[in-house]
This record gives C-alpha cells, structure tokens and sequence, in this order.
C-alpha cells in the first residue's frame, strides 16, 4: 500500500481507509513494530494541514516507504 500511494495509484484518503480496517475496525493486535508503523504512517496519510491542504504529500510517502523498506 505504501507502493501504490507513492506511484499515485491510490489517494491518501483510500490509504487512510485501508489502514483504518486494520487500526480501528479489525480487533486484530498487531505486534510487528514496522507493520504497525506503516498501518500508522497510511492512517494518518489524508490528514489536513488546513482545510484545502494535506499535512503529508508525495515527498512524505515516498521518505515513509524508504525507512519501511530500509528496515524490512
């Protein structure tokens, strides 16, 4: 998901949406500290700076997707 958010294949909010099934809605304990903080960084990848602006864009994922895989 990480990928396809920094190719723009999915929008930050359908990042967010993904990741919330597994954040908030999946009951599920996630116990890998990486995988948990991707799930963390795509949750929060539609917050808004302001009302017509995102907080992260395209340098963020692509920074996001780097450490993930630096540590993978």
């Amino acid at each position: 998901m990480l990928q396809a958010l920094v190719d723009g294949a999915i929008t930050p909010a359908q990042a967010d949406d993904w990741a919330r099934r597994w954040m908030v809605e999946g009951g599920i304990r996630i116990e890998d500290e990486l995988v948990l903080q991707g799930l963390g960084w795509l949750f929060g990848a539609d917050l808004m700076a302001s009302p017509s602006s995102y907080l992260h864009g395209p340098a963020d994922f692509r920074a996001w997707l780097e450490e993930f895989d630096a540590h993978r």
